[in-house]
Order: C-alpha cells, then structure tokens, then sequence
C-alpha cells in the first residue's frame, strides 16, 4: 500500500465499501435489498454480492429468506468490546445513580465520531420525549446539544477543518445552516458553559448539555432532552446545572485531569 504526499496511508476501497454497507443498512428505515443498497451507494451490484456475502459470513450482517439485510450480532459483540475498553456507558450509569437516581427529563451520552455524535447510553425520564434515543444513533453534530458541547472543546480551526466551507445539512429550519454560524454558537456555549439545541435536531424539542472529558482523546458529552413546551428559563437553567454537575462528576471518574 503507497502512502500519500501528507504521510497518512491511502484507504483500502473494499473496506471503505464495506464500512458503507454497514453503515446504510444500520441507518435504513427498512431492511435493504442487494440491488437496493448498490444503487443507494452506487457500488456494482457484482461487488455489492461479494462484500455482503463476506459481511454475512463474519457475521457482521445476517440475511433473511427474503433477501433483505439486517445488522449481525457481532456488530454488538465489537460495541460491547468497545463499551468494555473505554467504561463510558458504565461511568455514566453510575453517575447517574449518584446524582440524579430518578429525574423527570431523559439524559443521552453521545460521543463524536467525524461531523455526528453517536448515542452510547440513555437514562429515559419520567416524562415523554420527541426523539426515540437508541444506541447507536446518529445525528448530525452542529444541530445537537451533546454535539455543539464537544465541539465548543475543539480549537476554531480544527472546528473549520471538520466542517468545510459548505453549507451544513438543516434537519429543521431553526438549525445552523453555515460553519460561521456555527462557531458563533460555540463560542456562545463556551460563555454560556452549556450547550443547547434548540428545535435544532427535531421540532418541538430541546436539549442542554455538557462536554465530558477523559482521558487521551475522548470526546463526549452528556445533555437533557425535553419537550420545549415544558422548558421554561428557570427550568433550562436549573437544568443546566443539573447536567454540567454531572458532566464534570463523569469526567472526574473517567480520569479527566
């Protein structure tokens, strides 16, 4: 394999494909078709067989009598390996038992994975949310409480780096539309000390949160999730409180210097 002029190695494309495949059918509405996922990547449907046949085989994929592919079980056994080595969704379980053993409002942990977090661990409320929090959902970074308080972390250029100088997906039209918008609310999350998304990520709901930190490079963060109807100023701010306590407690048993 030849490495490039900046010294990183060149991506393995059959890998890259396969990482693709996972990744669509983890994130379809439905179990995909073969041909469905060829198209929808636009990958030979020759070379698609091929790597969803390996895929099954290690068991990374399973197919139905149908024909449609569904995530395999050691998908969850490499999650569960990962959860062990890094005692993330432990901690956090933990924490939440000391502080905040039964509370009204749902409580996700997410991690940054490129431009989304990905949710590693919920503690569901009392009261009903507009958002069904699963592990591993993703979703974009810029519009989440838990994204915008990792990325409030990071230095404006890495932020402008990750970002580009393209417009940025709007799940709803009260999410950022621009990188410069972007590092504004940043910069507003580091004063403020929380982060909040507001009818960002799904209309009707809003969420405050809080970077957690480790140690090495972990980047994540923990957040509120609520119905904006039920989030008065008083009610965001004790909230806030409430999680940034417990982000920092969480960061404390995670090594956090």
């Amino acid at each position: 394999m030849q490495g490039r002029r900046d010294g990183r190695q060149e991506a393995v494309p059959s890998v890259v494909r396969a990482v693709r495949i996972l990744e669509a059918v983890g994130s379809a509405p439905r179990p995909p078709t073969l041909g469905e996922l060829a198209r929808a990547l636009g990958i030979p449907k020759s070379t698609t067989h091929d790597l969803c046949t390996t895929l099954v085989q290690e068991r990374l994929l399973t197919r139905s009598p149908d024909g449609r592919f569904r995530l395999g079980v050691r998908v969850l056994e490499l999650y569960r390996a990962y959860d062990a080595a890094s005692d993330l969704s432990a901690a956090f379980a933990e924490v939440c038992d000391e502080l905040l053993p039964r509370h009204e409002e749902t409580l996700v942990l997410s991690v940054l994975d490129g431009r989304e977090v990905v949710y590693v661990a919920c503690r569901n409320g009392t009261q009903p949310i507009a958002v069904n929090y699963r592990i591993g959902l993703r979703l974009p970074a810029h519009c989440t409480a838990t994204g915008k308080a990792i990325l409030s972390t990071l230095p404006e250029e890495r932020v402008r780096e990750l970002f580009g100088e393209g417009e940025l997906p709007c799940p709803t039209r009260y999410s950022l539309g621009s990188v410069d918008e972007l590092v504004r609310e940043l910069e507003a999350t580091r004063h403020r000390g929380y982060s909040v998304d507001d009818e960002e990520t799904v209309e009707g709901m809003c969420c405050v949160g809080a970077a957690v930190r480790g140690r090495g490079d972990l980047r994540a963060a923990v957040a509120f999730s609520t119905v904006k109807a039920r989030l008065t100023p008083a009610r965001r701010e004790e909230l806030a409180r409430q999680v940034t306590a417990l982000a920092q407690r969480l960061s404390q048993r995670l090594g956090a210097p």
